[in-house]
């Protein structure tokens, strides 16, 4: 399985309370490691560490099997896979050396090189980054496979955006009638495939179970229904202004950061009821 041990971390570095995980970065907890003298990266992938699924298995019983390992090309694909809600890439791009001065790098993104962004942009997208590495970005999924493609390798289809995915997983699970081929990669046949979870959320009365069990509701409108959120640019992409980008930028931001963080406090409010001394040490 997995070994993590909260409740000394929390005493060590969360001041005793392990709400205060809410808003730390398990990002940054990866980039300085010398800071933690826990294993929290156990592979790559911060939705996926031994830290992280302590967290899931607390909110919602959900264990990494002993045999399976992290998630690698080649590798035999776990039961589960954790998963992050809002990415990053799709619309910033991936890290690039802006320049360096001696030993100092100050680290850029290649989405925000190719519009040619303000400052401002710069360091709200800086700030972003340690934020959605946070615990209230994260999510675990099923992961079995059809063809090469798991739900969380899928999520492409929609350039990454949770909003997207929302929909038309709401509209497979509520309105089902799809149809696919055997062994081409669907959203309907990975749900097919993955039934063991997917069919206890099936109809309205499961979508809305999902949501809610899941901690979504900032993700979907009044009735539960998936709202669309973003612009859904991607920095790659032909045919978008630099003003569209900045703003697309910018609103994203802002609605990921509030999500998160809402979230994030809810998950750890609920963790905080299986600390064996309750959430603040005495």
């Amino acid at each position: 399985m997995y070994s993590f041990d909260l409740e000394s971390f929390t005493k060590k570095y969360l001041r005793g309370d392990v709400r205060n995980l809410a808003k730390l970065s398990l990002g940054w907890m990866q980039v300085l490691p010398h800071q933690y003298d826990f294993p929290l990266m156990d592979h790559m992938d911060c939705d996926d560490t031994d830290f992280s699924w302590e967290i899931y298995n607390r909110i919602w019983g959900i264990e990494r099997m002993p045999e399976s390992p992290p998630l690698d090309i080649g590798m035999i694909q776990p039961e589960w896979r954790g998963d992050t809600i809002n990415s990053f890439r799709t619309l910033f791009g991936y890290e690039i050396t802006e320049s360096c001065v001696g030993g100092d790098c100050i680290v850029g993104f290649k989405g925000l090189r190719r519009f040619g962004v303000e400052k401002e942009l710069y360091d709200k997208v800086h700030e972003f980054w340690y934020t959605y590495h946070c615990i209230g970005n994260f999510i675990p999924l099923p992961n079995a496979r059809v063809g090469n493609k798991t739900i969380n390798t899928f999520r492409t289809t929609w350039h990454d955006y949770f909003d997207a995915f929302l929909e038309n997983l709401h509209s497979c699970l509520v309105y089902g009638g799809q149809t696919w081929i055997e062994g081409k990669a669907s959203l309907p046949a990975l749900i097919h495939e993955n039934s063991f979870f997917w069919d206890e959320y099936r109809g309205k009365e499961g979508w809305e179970k999902f949501i809610t069990n899941f901690l979504l509701e900032g993700y979907c409108d009044e009735y539960l229904r998936p709202k669309k959120l973003y612009a859904g640019f991607w920095h790659w992409q032909h045919h978008v202004s630099r003003s569209d980008y900045v703003r697309a930028c910018h609103e994203y931001i802002d609605v990921a950061t509030a999500n998160i963080h809402t979230r994030g406090e809810r998950m750890m409010e609920i963790v905080s009821r299986t600390m064996p001394s309750g959430a603040v040490d005495s």
